[in-house]
């Protein structure tokens, strides 16, 4: 257990900095060498501190489950046993595959906008972003080692010629806009997870196209990973694989499904990110196979939620219901970027954020009533302040009245002194269609 949570120091690279290369474009790279470059330039930085003390809290996170694994009886796993064994037989019985679920991942989105508009870029290594944090980056960049969510100071040590583009998120969402008119034609209520990012369910499109003559089939071929499978959760790990460009299918058949997921390591599944990763690791889990065998002894160490969504991992089981825009919940956007530290330039961010969710929420004809505002400081510490209004609303005037509310007393909280942001984002929840919710009379 020692050697599993000790807290990383000297040499040792820390487990949340290092490479992590679970990306198209960075297979059979020389990691120790790229490690030890990440390690030596991110040292005394504040980026290096602030993910220094979160491997820090995991490991105590890692101590206290071991504890109470320790503490736990034959005859409390037997029973965890029968009620694992009793939840797997009802999630079997309303197994659903009749669905057609198709998952699309545009590869490196911004990048491939940049090398459109300068080709000149498409033999060099670049990347999307800033010093601060990258968006994304080309697949030259990533031969060196070169990732998104990476800063920027990093990646120029990794890739010295690296050439980084500012972000131009309005040229991204036009881009955006004409691919969603696309998945328009196949899907009518597709669910747009980002810019470059959707779900379609496309299950009636595929039985109306049997009856279409040979002249009205059409095909699109664009730069994206495409994973077809019969829920969402399949279909967005189907979506990493033939990458970049290329199309993975899962049948719809249990036994099928089972074999793909009995293999499978678990942070490839949406959702797992690496503090999870690392606690399963500490009990042995590291592929979804392993997570079901465990699967009584996890229900004792953590939460309902939490082990009723690995048991639908393990039998690879996830929703098939695309949301509709009566169902849907939240809309977001954030942006990072090089620090910023004055107020009326924090102010207009916000603006600008609060002007693009109401446009995607009067595009969607929702309304919502929950803002939530999100800031990460130059010490990579993240905040998040809430405000919930008394009827739901989407204009940009609306909801900048509170999320501006929120921002005033971050500067205030530390004023004198400036407010250093690196990050800032507009989360909106409790969303609903203007035409069927009940706030909306």
């Amino acid at each position: 257990l020692s050697g599993a949570v000790s807290s990383s120091s000297g040499a040792d690279l820390l487990s949340r900095i290092a490479l992590n290369d679970n990306k198209a474009g960075m297979e059979g790279l020389d990691r120790d060498k790229i490690n030890k470059i990440i390690l030596e330039t991110s040292k005394g930085s504040k980026f290096y501190e602030n993910e220094l003390k979160k491997e820090q809290q995991v490991n105590q996170r890692i101590e206290k489950m071991m504890e109470q694994k320790a503490r736990i009886t034959k005859e409390q796993l037997k029973q965890a046993q029968a009620e694992v064994d009793k939840l797997t037989c009802e999630l079997e019985r309303s197994r659903e595959l009749g669905r057609v679920i198709v998952h699309v991942d545009m590869d490196a989105f911004y990048a491939a906008v940049e090398m459109r508009d300068c080709p000149e870029l498409k033999d060099k290594p670049m990347a999307v972003g800033s010093m601060s944090m990258l968006s994304t980056s080309n697949y030259h960049a990533r031969r060196f080692g070169v990732r998104a969510a990476m800063p920027g100071f990093i990646a120029k040590k990794l890739c010295p010629n690296l050439v980084i583009v500012p972000t131009n998120f309005d040229k991204y969402r036009a881009v955006s806009a004409q691919v969603r008119e696309i998945f328009s034609e196949y899907d009518p209520h597709f669910m747009p997870m980002s810019l470059d990012e959707a779900y379609l369910d496309i299950t009636e499109h595929l039985e109306e196209r049997k009856h279409w003559p040979e002249t009205m089939r059409t095909y699109y071929i664009c730069d994206a990973k495409t994973g077809i499978a019969p829920n969402m959760m399949l279909a967005k790990v189907c979506s990493d694989k033939n990458k970049p460009n290329g199309e993975y299918r899962i049948p719809p058949e249990r036994q099928v499904v089972m074999g793909f997921m009995k293999d499978l390591p678990v942070r490839k599944v949406s959702g797992v990110g690496k503090v999870t990763e690392k606690m399963l690791a500490a009990l042995g889990i590291v592929n979804c196979d392993q997570l079901g065998q465990q699967m009584a002894l996890l229900s004792l160490l953590f939460s309902g939620t939490s082990w009723h969504n690995f048991l639908h991992i393990s039998l690879g089981l996830g929703s098939t219901c695309i949301e509709r825009d009566s169902e849907r919940k939240s809309m977001s956007t954030e942006r990072t970027f090089v620090e910023m530290s004055d107020a009326e330039a924090q102010y207009s961010l916000c603006r600008d954020l609060c002007q693009d969710l109401a446009q995607d929420l009067q595009r969607e004809g929702l309304k919502g009533k929950t803002v939530t505002l999100k800031l990460k400081n130059v010490k990579f510490e993240v905040k998040t302040r809430a405000f919930t209004l008394q009827y739901a609303v989407c204009t940009e005037e609306q909801i900048f009245a509170a999320a501006k509310d929120l921002l005033k007393v971050e500067i205030d909280s530390v004023s004198p002194q400036p407010l250093k942001l690196r990050l800032m984002g507009i989360y909106y929840t409790s969303c609903y269609s203007r035409s069927c919710s009940p706030l909306f009379l």
